[in-house]
């Protein structure tokens, strides 16, 4: 079977350059790239825009069943409110996710960002707003009102300087497999150690080759 990760990017970030690329320099995407260039899985990283969630959404919906039509396993993976997308995913098509040091409430995280004029990442001209930040509550709420058993895996620096990651912790622990690091920060630092659980959520416990990379 083919296997593809979709992975998300966080706020007001990015994973490819002006030119399409992807952004390497960040060291986690460069991990990631090689662990899936050696174990022959597909990786599409777009750029997403959090301004227009439901948006978002969908054209993340139309690429998962463009890539189940071709015979694709997917599993999505995403960095903070990239963690958050990738649960929302799960939910809503019952695929794995796996969620790094994710964004647990962006209702009440985002505003701080009110007024951000550009992205962080590409230097693009970006417009943050109240009104922005209104739109993801409903999303919180779905998610909370879920009973339904997701897969879903969850990766945390325990410095992360942004957000709570004991709370996060404490909340996922008997609904994620959770693996915590010591130290690290916001933007999570141990992609590569963290590659041997990715290739188990991808291929299973009975096909779990220790990866080269580590």
């Amino acid at each position: 079977m083919k296997r593809a990760i979709v992975y998300l990017h966080g706020f007001n970030s990015a994973s490819l350059d002006l030119h399409g690329n992807l952004l390497t320099a960040k060291e986690k995407l460069a991990v990631l790239q090689a662990f899936c260039n050696e174990r022959d899985v597909m990786l599409y990283a777009p750029n997403l825009d959090y301004r227009d969630f439901q948006g978002l959404i969908e054209d993340l919906l139309f690429e998962w069943n463009q890539l189940l039509d071709q015979g694709y396993d997917v599993v999505f993976m995403g960095s903070s409110m990239g963690g958050f997308s990738s649960e929302y995913l799960a939910y809503k098509t019952g695929a794995r996710a796996i969620m790094i040091n994710p964004a647990v409430s962006p209702s009440t995280l985002l505003p701080q960002f009110i007024g951000v004029t550009a992205n962080f990442e590409t230097g693009e001209p970006y417009d943050w707003q109240q009104n922005h930040c209104d739109q993801y509550p409903k999303f919180e709420q779905e998610l909370a009102a879920n009973r339904q058993k997701l897969d879903l895996t969850l990766l945390l620096d325990l410095d992360d300087e942004l957000l709570d990651s004991a709370a996060t912790r404490d909340l996922y622990h008997t609904k994620a497999r959770v693996v915590c690091f010591e130290g690290g920060s916001h933007g999570f630092e141990h992609m590569r150690e963290a590659l041997a659980l990715v290739e188990r959520v991808l291929f299973g416990e009975d096909e779990n080759p220790v990866s080269r990379l580590n």
